[in-house]
């Protein structure tokens, strides 16, 4: 695991107003399990569906060694009402060799979009990503069909570049430099 953080990785947990972002659970296997192989959710996403749960166990386990090496960091995204549903997910990852740049991902389970909770979400990721861990640049890499997800990114100000994605031809790649309020 190359690439440790060297600014501190936020350890509690984020809450907005409504939400609470935080490290993953092995609890939450079924639902990050549903997640990661429905085909509603991932209509976007080019990944291998998980097979069994104990796929999923060792995605959890990965996902608190990442953030314990400072590799990425993987939050559940829950309703602060009820810190025990998890709801989606949100990430910081693939941080550049300099720890200045990094990918945010994230996905929301069907029932719960079209609410603004991940616009919420992505607001609170952002402002961690440029004040806590000095971050110059986010990116964002979504299908270019995926109107809900070009359409919130721009919203947040991210900028649509002419970078392609070398894994995913169907990609475009969005870009802020710098954090702006909803």
């Amino acid at each position: 695991m190359g690439n440790k953080m060297t600014n501190a990785i936020p350890s509690k947990n984020i809450e907005t107003q409504r939400l609470c972002l935080r490290a993953p659970r092995l609890e939450d296997r079924e639902t990050i399990f549903y997640m990661r192989s429905a085909p509603e959710v991932n209509t976007y996403i080019q990944r291998v569906p998980p097979t069994s749960l104990q796929q999923i166990d060792l995605f959890i386990k990965d996902r608190l060694l990442d953030r314990q090496v400072g590799a990425s960091i993987y939050w559940v995204i829950t309703l602060k009402e009820d810190p025990d549903q998890y709801i989606g997910a949100i990430s910081l990852w693939q941080f550049s060799k300099d720890r200045k740049t990094a990918e945010v991902g994230y996905d929301l389970h069907p029932d719960y979009q079209g609410k603004g909770y991940m616009k919420e979400a992505l607001n609170a990721v952002v402002n961690i990503g440029f004040d806590t861990l000095d971050l110059h640049a986010i990116e964002a890499y979504t299908h270019q069909n995926n109107q809900p997800s070009k359409k919130l990114l721009e919203k947040f100000g991210f900028l649509l570049t002419d970078k392609k994605d070398d894994g995913v031809k169907e990609n475009v790649v969005y870009l802020i430099k710098t954090k702006k309020a909803f």
